[in-house]
């Protein structure tokens, strides 16, 4: 009985080492993914030129091209840009009429 517990002993411990080196082996390379990861979303977002991310923005048209160009080095907008993109007075569209019958509860 004793050689048998020691054979169940050491398959046991066996296997025990061998998922650890499994997992071991599963966890180091998803750190070294997601580094990987992590580095090419830090070149692909810290571009030293803003004013060329067109994958950010769909609808980067000629004005907005011209305010991103036109801000200074600080990231600050003269008030020129600020009056010509009509952010200060957006574009009337006149009065909404509702129509319908009111009904309470």
């Amino acid at each position: 009985m004793n050689n048998v517990q020691f054979i169940v002993v050491m398959v046991t411990c066996g296997l025990y080492a061998l998922l650890f080196l499994i997992g071991l082996l599963v966890g180091l390379y998803r750190i070294r993914k997601h580094n990987a990861l992590n580095a090419r979303l830090a070149d692909m977002y810290n571009d030293p030129n803003l004013a060329k991310m067109d994958y950010d923005f769909s609808g980067y048209d000629e004005e907005m091209k011209h305010v991103v160009s036109a801000s200074g080095p600080d990231g600050q907008l003269t008030i020129y840009d600020v009056l010509t993109s009509g952010a200060v007075a957006p574009v009337d569209e006149g009065i909404e009429e509702i129509t319908g019958n009111y009904k309470p509860d």
